[in-house]
């Protein structure tokens, strides 16, 4: 959220500074990094229900 302020910040200024392109390299960074993280916990998550469904139908078989 605070990269977004200080984005918005720089954008009305008139030449950009170095400043402007860091938090904006950041940005796309921390980004990309939040959609790994949560697609891998996504995975993660679909993989365990289905191990929990698969020994459930194993214990009704029994």
């Amino acid at each position: 959220m605070l990269e977004l302020l200080v984005l918005t910040y720089y954008l009305g200024k008139g030449p950009k500074p170095f400043e402007f392109y860091l938090n904006l390299a950041l940005m796309v960074f921390t980004t990309t990094v939040l959609i790994f993280v949560i697609t891998k916990e996504k995975k993660q998550k679909e993989l365990e229900e289905q191990e929990i469904e698969e020994k459930k139908k194993k214990d009704k078989k029994s």
